[in-house]
């Protein structure tokens, strides 16, 4: 794979340039841009990593990228002009990996992040539960038993006893496990003799009797019985979602694993002018055997002028290291005689990417342990055989853990690795501990991925982690929390540079997507997404890339955010 894909090349930039630059020296008079940025520090993030001064644009396309002094014939009465004092301006960020419905979802439910203690979380919901109704369900997101002394999982009991009269349900960080109080299990019907699902695993006292926590497949003993969101408060949800996207810097999103209903939402959001982001929509398995039927009747190629795509499928083949779902190839090392979980079969991977390839989809394939990202490289492989696909741009998702031996198989392929900088930063206080001294070198491996010639688009995977990219990007160069810890990064060795990083969150990203020839870069001809930032994250001191912020978001030529 190249580092560079496509239309990215020098020779091709210069191409472009020269043929904007014979229209623009025809003698034909220039039409008036609608928007002009100018006086500022423009990375256009194209194949030599240009700097411009200035761009004016026309409509929701791009049509001058230069010297601010190369302006003033595209400035007319009717023009926006934004002085930008010196400031850079980046592409549209994009997040590479997302869940919007999920974020959506956990702005209306009890935030749990950042909670030291079980028995705070028990207080938050027993506050909640004072001003619900007996019956109705309490949600909420985000705890973390290793930001707890204990480092263990939670049992139900404190939570029963502090709420015995509404079922409660409270999904972990990772989004792969949760724990329920007794009247939730007592709801759903789930007693001691309640298997497991295959995929999942039900966490169980030594007498056999649930704890509360169900993790993977298991979730969804509990997720069936919780009602369904009324479509005009979920779109609403949505809508509120897309807009603190924006007001973060983003201008667009991989949104990992949605239904067919949810993308009727973003139609109806989009036709009523209620999102304003862009949305890469990967379909969840469907589960069915007709899989090309499937696939036609729900690819949407473009719609709305490119503010919604779909054209891929994702997939699940284990769960996360953070509750021990990640599949891997030998034992945890905290957890002798347990490898995880395998939650979709060799055969479904192989089936659903034989069907893809053969109905011009892609496939984004969640996979975490070293024993998952294998499995799912073992599919793929079987699947081109099959149906040789030059361009396929298949992905694996997270791509945390990976044998050695299985690194450079990604490029070989033609794999894209789909990863989180900030999940390296959030789990290396307790990576280790699941994975020893050796597997923990291939972890989180960003250097040895690009040195193969494989490149990396970069998301949050939100709402596991925050929505704000400037964390990413400060992950991606320093391998450091927030605080500065570890002093030399986490295996400084595996930092990106801050193009890498930059590249990440845009072009890579959209190469990712099939629109590198649309996003990504700022150049004539492309979509007018663009970010002005308040400092210049390509210079300031990394600490200070934690604080910087959008003043404007713009997205096909339209600020979208502006900041007061």
């Amino acid at each position: 794979m190249e580092l560079f894909p496509h239309n990215l090349t020098v020779a091709g930039l210069l191409s472009g340039l020269a043929v904007f630059s014979i229209v623009s020296c025809s003698g034909a008079p220039v039409k008036p841009a609608d928007l002009v940025l100018r006086g500022g520090k423009i990375a256009t993030v194209d194949s030599v990593f240009f700097f411009a001064e200035a761009v004016a644009v026309s409509g929701d396309r791009i049509v001058k990228v230069g010297k601010s002094s190369e302006m003033k014939p595209y400035i007319g009465p009717g023009t926006q002009v934004i002085e930008l004092d010196g400031k850079l301006v980046v592409p549209g960020l994009i997040d590479a990996h997302a869940h919007l419905p999920g974020y959506a979802e956990a702005l209306a439910e009890l935030d749990l992040r950042g909670t030291n203690l079980f028995q705070e979380i028990v207080d938050m919901v027993a506050k909640k539960a004072k001003t619900t109704l007996p019956g109705e369900w309490i949600l909420g997101r985000s705890w973390d038993q290793n930001d707890w002394d204990s480092k263990e999982m939670p049992s139900h009991e404190l939570l029963t006893k502090a709420v015995p009269n509404n079922p409660v349900w409270l999904v972990r960080v990772d989004g792969h496990a949760g724990i329920a109080n007794k009247k939730a299990m007592e709801m759903c019907g789930i007693t001691t003799q309640t298997p497991n699902l295959p995929g999942g695993e039900i966490l169980r006292r030594k007498d056999g009797a649930p704890t509360g926590v169900f993790i993977d497949h298991a979730m969804h003993l509990v997720y069936s019985r919780i009602p369904d969101i009324p479509p005009e408060r979920e779109r609403k949800n949505l809508a509120a979602a897309a807009k603190n996207c924006l007001a973060a810097g983003l201008t667009g999103i991989h949104d990992a694993g949605v239904s067919p209903v949810t993308v009727e939402h973003y139609k109806y959001l989009i036709d009523h002018d209620r999102m304003g982001l862009r949305i890469y929509a990967m379909l969840s398995d469907p589960g069915v055997d007709d899989l090309a039927g499937f696939m036609k009747k729900n690819l949407l190629p473009d719609y709305g002028g490119h503010c919604l795509t779909v054209r891929s499928i994702k997939l699940f083949i284990d769960g996360t290291l953070g509750s021990r779902g990640a599949a891997l190839l030998e034992p945890y090392s905290d957890r002798p005689g347990y490898s995880g979980l395998l939650t979709a079969s060799f055969e479904r991977v192989e089936k659903v990417s034989e069907s893809a390839l053969a109905a011009g989809f892609q496939v984004c394939t969640h996979a975490i342990g070293d024993r998952g990202n294998r499995l799912a490289l073992d599919a793929y492989e079987q699947a081109f055989r099959a149906h040789p696909t030059p361009d396929h741009r298949f992905r694996i998702e997270h791509a945390q853990v990976v044998s050695p031996e299985d690194i450079p198989r990604f490029a070989a392929l033609g794999v894209i690795p789909s990863m989180q900088p900030t999940h390296a930063t959030s789990d290396m206080y307790w990576a280790q501990d699941r994975l020893g001294p050796e597997r923990i070198e291939g972890a989180y491996v960003w250097q040895k991925f690009l040195k193969t010639g494989a490149f990396i688009p970069c998301g949050s995977d939100f709402p596991v982690e925050e929505i704000n990219p400037m964390l990413g990007i400060y992950a991606a160069i320093t391998r450091k929390d927030p605080k500065g810890w570890p002093t030399n990064g986490w295996f400084p060795e595996e930092r990106m540079t801050r193009e890498q990083a930059l590249r990440g969150f845009t072009i890579w990203a959209a190469y990712a997507a099939f629109q590198e020839k649309l996003l990504g870069s700022i150049e004539a001809g492309k979509l007018a997404d663009m970010v002005v930032l308040s400092r210049d994250i390509l210079t300031v001191a990394p600490k200070e890339i934690l604080t910087t912020v959008p003043e404007y978001t713009i997205v096909g030529g339209k600020v979208r955010y502006q900041r007061k």
